[in-house]
């Protein structure tokens, strides 16, 4: 008997450990799924992009352009002409082929003269398409006025537009479009020097707890060389036997891995219905009432003599307006813990998008809702 006990008192421990063990892997899983990179969440002082500007002309449009009151773009036209040496009076042009527009680009950091990146058009007069067209050279422009591009190239659109008479068709917008690798980079951005004794990255999302997060992360590391700043600065301090390998330091540093903490948060976009919230979201219980009114309105032909001895007939529309106010009933949400809780209540009730945010507003309003509330 003595013997049984024993066995059994070591295979109750040896589960013991097992089920330990398996905890503390359960809670390294879980804090790796929810982990990010430093490189993920901030960006080093001194290292930015720069947004690019320029006009140009879209030609070889057919029949889409800009009309006779764009009178800059006419103008535009005639002076094209004159530094290829053909002189045109401006007053005697009539175009329907050719559209102005705004170019505009995003030039990256550390991109080399040679390399192309993508460019956005938009139109600037009244043309009607700028399907098929073809964008002649523009210089793009930064905000110090420096030229840092070339935009050139066929323009592709999300959207076709085509008239014949009073007939028209439209699909998306054919106003503005993109040009896949269509401008040259001639000048890179100068960036900060980096090759300093100390670093600083900026968090995207300032935050206090993320911030010294992210520093405790890096001095697992280098240990000793991270400091929280503020919600949204890590100053880091290189170490002296990394200090000929700067490039080597900075790829270790935004490899690192840390649990970013946000606040809790709930967007919702009027315009489209679209609902986000976060995992942290908390709702306390509440009663909600909600009703609606639906309003349909139908068409219906009939036929009515118009005169008796003749026999003939005309068509008639008689409009039915069907009103229905269905039975709002109050249910009880409870309590929610995590954005799925918080879907799975909502969607309880039966209610579609756009009401969803009315009820949204209204918990806030309430006090209910324990979560910043965005609306776009």
């Amino acid at each position: 008997m003595r013997i049984d006990d024993d066995n059994q008192k070591r295979y109750k421990i040896g589960w013991l450990e097992v089920a330990a063990v398996i905890c503390i892997l359960l809670a390294v899983l879980a804090s790796k799924a929810n982990a990010a990179r430093v490189k993920d969440m901030a960006t080093l002082e001194g290292i930015s992009e720069q947004q690019l500007v320029g006009y140009g002309l879209v030609v070889g449009l057919a029949g889409t352009g800009d009309g006779a009151n764009t009178q800059f773009t006419i103008q535009s036209v005639a002076n094209m002409l004159q530094k290829m040496g053909i002189v045109v009076n401006p007053q005697d042009m009539r175009l329907r082929n050719v559209a102005a527009v705004m170019v505009t680009a995003t030039l990256p950091a550390f991109v080399k003269p040679g390399k192309k990146i993508d460019v956005s058009i938009s139109s600037m007069g009244d043309a009607r398409s700028l399907e098929g067209g073809t964008l002649l050279m523009a210089p793009l422009q930064g905000s110090d006025g420096e030229y840092y591009a070339q935009a050139q190239g066929s323009v592709n659109l999300g959207g076709i537009s085509a008239r014949s008479g009073k007939n028209s068709f439209k699909k998306g917008h054919a106003l503005s479009g993109t040009l896949p690798n269509g401008a040259v980079v001639y000048k890179e951005i100068e960036s900060a020097n980096l090759k300093t004794g100390e670093l600083r990255w900026v968090l995207s999302d300032p935050d206090f707890t993320s911030a010294v997060e992210m520093a405790n992360a890096i001095n697992q590391i280098f240990p000793n060389s991270a400091m929280a700043q503020d919600a949204s600065t890590i100053s880091v301090n290189v170490p002296e036997s990394m200090r000929n390998d700067y490039m080597s330091f900075i790829a270790r540093a935004e490899s690192a891995e840390f649990n970013p903490n946000t606040n809790a948060r709930v967007v919702l976009n009027e315009k489209t219905g679209t609902v986000v919230s976060g995992s942290n979201v908390q709702i306390s219980e509440i009663a909600v009432s909600h009703g609606s009114i639906t309003v349909q309105v139908a068409n219906t032909q009939t036929a009515a003599a118009v005169t008796p001895l003749l026999a003939q007939t005309a068509m008639m529309n008689n409009q039915q307006i069907n009103v229905q106010e269905p039975r709002t009933e109050t249910r009880v949400m409870p309590s929610v813990n995590n954005a799925g809780q918080l879907a799975q209540a909502l969607n309880s009730l039966g209610v579609s998008p756009r009401d969803i945010i009315s009820i949204f507003q209204a918990i806030k309003k309430a006090g209910a809702l324990h979560a910043e509330l965005v609306v776009m």
